[in-house]
């Protein structure tokens, strides 16, 4: 039901800036010679990421815009727009939409990694050569028509709720959404799978002529399912504990804040904490450092990866063009704001496999001959080493300096037809969020067509 009570900001008690820590440590690691006898085995070709900014301002200059496809153009994504009012008033019904939809992003990014690896029972029982077709459009269908089950019940919500003071609302899903946070605490794997596999594509036969070998079988299976179920009880005992069973007030405590909305999810979430401590590279047997100490030390280097994605993911499905909305009642509502971020330009890129890949592609990341044999090889790069953080590290300052090269070209643009306030809303657009996905999107495109290499692989639950 709905509810309204109390919501002290947490966005003031945020010392510890995640998206800062991301781009000061990765940057550290990318530009320090030596760290306790390593270095990077990743580089930035300057003169090629120059190239691919220009290719990129002039793309922007020439369409009016940095062509990204909307978040949910390809009906991917759950948006519940089918979701029936009942008995809510007009901002309740928005605001009840906006808790499942939240709800559904979050859900996605809690298990949005790895889908490349075949299920550890495939494995085993396979005797022909197979992959793992699965891919992230994959997961997000499926999850998509999970959440869609109850969009048509009438009686969602119970009538009444605790009243408070003050006039701030809280909004919980109805225990009939699947992706509720009751549901997922005590979401168990055998159900979890139950749930999606029959959403995803059947198993098929690939024949690859040319190749001379036997028929490639692709699956699509969701692998590492006891992980995920794992990290969706989290999600939804955190949600339950520390934000009243809601993932608005949630995102409320941040105050339009994107990074002090990363923290929240990194203090509430562990499975969200993704850094790598290289004092343990040093002393592998030492115990890993708490999430506390890890926030300062020098020796972390911070990536949050999925975090970020799920507060980009928000801004997208909920924020960023909500403005335009042609209900001026709904408008005004302070809470259906909550997710317009003021700072979405402190978010840094999202370093996962398909970024990295497609910077390799056009030359502006290199790799050193070792680490360019184990991708090339399909190897993989051990979990939390130098090469992997190399890698995602490299992604991250490389994004950043296109970032900055390309808000440069736009502004010293000279062409008289257009007005300066164009150009500085063209540049106000690109960020490290939309740059990413500009990235992602032309990465997807140019893999199905086969002309990319291969990308590293690493067994993580962080991308």
């Amino acid at each position: 039901g709905i509810v309204t009570c109390n919501m002290a900001s947490a966005a003031s008690r945020v010392r510890f800036s995640p998206t800062a820590a991301v781009r000061n440590s990765c940057r550290r690691w990318m530009e320090t010679p030596l760290h306790d006898g390593r270095k990077t085995t990743v580089s930035i070709n300057q003169n090629a990421l120059d190239k691919f900014s220009t290719e990129i301002t002039q793309s922007i200059l020439t369409n009016q815009s940095l062509e990204v496809t909307e978040w949910d153009a390809d009906g991917w994504h759950y948006t519940g727009t089918n979701y029936q009012k009942g008995k809510l008033s007009d901002n309740g019904y928005e605001l009840m939409r906006m808790e499942r939809v939240a709800l559904y992003i979050l859900t996605l990014d809690a298990i949005n990694f790895c889908f490349w690896p075949l299920s550890s029972e495939t494995e085993k029982s396979e005797t022909r050569r197979a992959k793992n077709g699965l891919e992230y459009e994959h997961l997000a269908i499926a999850l998509r028509k999970v959440a869609e089950g109850d969009d048509e019940e009438i009686n969602h919500v119970d009538d009444g709720g605790e009243k408070f003071d003050n006039g701030t609302t809280i909004v919980r899903a109805a225990s009939s959404y699947a992706l509720s946070p009751t549901n997922l605490a005590s979401l168990t794997p055998t159900k979890l799978h139950s749930m999606l596999q029959p959403h995803f594509p059947p198993s098929s036969l690939l024949h690859e002529a040319d190749s001379g070998q036997d028929d490639l079988v692709i699956h699509y299976e969701l692998p590492n399912i006891e992980v995920r179920c794992q990290l969706l009880n989290e999600l939804g005992k955190g949600l339950l504990e520390h934000h009243n069973g809601s993932a608005l007030h949630m995102i409320a405590k941040a105050n339009k804040s994107a990074d002090a909305l990363v923290g929240i999810i990194l203090d509430t979430f562990q499975g969200f904490r993704d850094y790598v401590d290289t004092n343990e590279w040093v002393a592998p047997t030492s115990p890993p450092c708490e999430w506390e100490s890890a926030k300062s030390l020098p020796s972390v280097i911070y990536l949050f990866k999925r975090a970020q994605i799920a507060i980009a993911d928000i801004w997208a499905a909920l924020g960023r063009h909500q403005c335009n909305s042609s209900s001026s009642t709904l408008d005004t509502n302070a809470n259906i704001q909550i997710c317009q971020f003021n700072d979405m330009d402190l978010v840094t890129t999202f370093p996962d496999y398909r970024v990295p890949q497609i910077l390799r592609h056009v030359d502006v990341l290199q790799y050193e001959p070792s680490l360019a044999n184990l991708v090339d090889g399909q190897v993989e790069l051990e979990k939390g080493g130098v090469d992997e953080v190399s890698v995602r590290a490299g992604t991250v300052v490389a994004v950043e300096e296109i970032v900055q090269r390309v808000k440069e070209k736009i502004s010293a643009d000279g062409n008289s037809e257009r007005s300066q306030s164009d150009l500085q809303r063209l540049a106000d657009d690109v960020s490290a969020v939309t740059i990413d996905w500009y990235l992602w999107q032309r990465g997807e495109k140019l893999d199905r067509l086969n002309l990319l290499g291969p990308h590293h692989r690493v067994r993580t639950t962080f991308y």
